[in-house]
């Protein structure tokens, strides 16, 4: 990587000596199977509906150090082209420059629906400070929330509906990194899903991308973003970058950064996201026998006809003579008895649940650690190589001791 770097001009190694001293920022996307355990993928489905932005928002790709250095130093962007400018986009990836229109740059990435057979897209190059954002806020926050006046340093994302709340936290954290909270509704962020949720002149993604990197680039204090879309770009020329620096791998959207945006609600074993509605919860019957068969419901067993009746041994006994009066608790003291022990069977069942759920998160890191490794081992990170290797056996590795040189222990 290191002869690439070297064939920079003067303005490019400039450009390079300051991005070594920046950050790259972490990026998250979109797992479906989260959504579909928290029982919310249909609406978050309808939300990121055109086919470019979905591929977008799931990209699952690692990130490489050298490769955004590169990328970031060699960026240029003419946006004062049209769509079908040849140079609207010029970027450098292993050694190789690249001069790409919009239409060219979405279809690098194979986020153009038109490649995936959908029709043309209209191209709205519209700057973010040009669309009504106090409209569009509206359309998007809760309902007792419409009156709330958009204000992009103060207004807070608890506002949003829960699908939009779900989709700025991510456009925060991955698209327009900055140092205040991933709380707050940022105008760009907005402007991000205005474009995104606009179906009759969809905004094409390689403009919006295409402005995304634009915003990084000039920063002297931003992170630097969209790693994994620089690594789809250099999959789809086909560099090699197998022997270079790996940031970090994919970083889903996992419930535990749901529960801390207080965006989980949960009854039991079920749970789903706050303010969606709510999926069906079994009775606790159902609970405590689904929990006693390892997750498996059991059926009422219902005794057969030709059953033999119980045992008179197992027929109450009535008291003998002289023994003292049995003692009767009143039904409302077993009723709250009964009550203290549900309470304490639901805390544990919580306890067990909020375990669970940093097991399965602790999982998927896992899983991300694994594509790093084999990132770093230089393999190939969508393939999955489980090679065998045979321990040797105690008597193979420490044999015992032959002739006569001492007493055997």
């Amino acid at each position: 990587m290191e002869v690439y770097l070297d064939q920079m001009n003067i303005v490019q190694h400039h450009k390079l000596r300051n991005l070594r001293n920046r950050s790259i920022a972490e990026h998250y996307h979109l797992d479906w199977e989260v959504f579909d355990e928290l029982h919310a993928r249909p609406q978050m489905e309808v939300v990121v509906r055109p086919y470019g932005w979905r591929r977008l928002l799931t990209l699952a790709e690692p990130t490489y150090k050298d490769l955004v250095w590169e990328f970031y130093a060699t960026f240029r962007h003419n946006s004062k082209g049209n769509s079908d400018h040849a140079d609207a986009v010029q970027f450098t990836l292993g050694g190789v420059e690249h001069s790409l229109s919009y239409w060219e740059f979405a279809n690098a990435l194979r986020l153009n629906s038109w490649a995936a057979g959908g029709p043309p897209l209209r191209l709205d190059l519209s700057d973010p400070t040009d669309f009504a954002s106090q409209a569009y806020f509206q359309s998007i926050c809760l309902p007792n929330s419409v009156d709330e006046e958009y204000v992009a340093s103060q207004t807070r994302a608890a506002l949003l509906r829960p699908e939009w709340r779900i989709l700025n936290h991510l456009m925060c954290t991955s698209y327009t990194p900055s140092k205040g909270s991933s709380n707050r509704v940022t105008l760009r962020t907005l402007w991000l899903m205005h474009a995104m949720g606009r179906s009759d002149d969809t905004i094409q993604l390689g403009s919006v991308l295409a402005r995304t990197f634009t915003k990084a680039a000039i920063s002297t204090t931003r992170s630097l973003v969209c790693g994994p879309v620089i690594t789809a770009l250099a999959r789809t020329y086909g560099v090699d970058y197998t022997g270079m620096t790996l940031v970090r791998g994919p970083t889903p959207l996992g419930e535990a950064t749901l529960r801390h945006q207080h965006l989980v609600a949960r009854h039991g074993r079920v749970r789903w996201i706050a303010g969606l509605p709510q999926p069906p919860i079994p009775a606790e019957g159902d609970q405590a026998e689904s929990s006693a068969a390892g997750g498996r419901r059991v059926p009422h067993r219902v005794p057969r006809r030709d059953q033999a009746p119980a045992s008179p041994s197992s027929a109450p006994r009535s008291p003998s003579p002289g023994s003292p009066p049995p003692v009767v608790v009143p039904i409302s003291d077993q009723l709250a008895a009964i009550a203290q022990q549900n309470e304490r069977i639901l805390a544990g069942q919580e306890r067990i649940h909020t375990r669970l759920d940093r097991e399965r998160d602790r999982g998927r890191r896992l899983m991300s650690g694994q594509h790093y490794i084999m990132s770093y081992l230089g393999l190939d990170p969508n393939a999955v190589h489980y090679p065998f290797v045979q321990s040797p056996r105690f008597e193979d590795e420490y044999p015992p001791p032959t002739g006569d040189g001492g007493d055997a222990f």
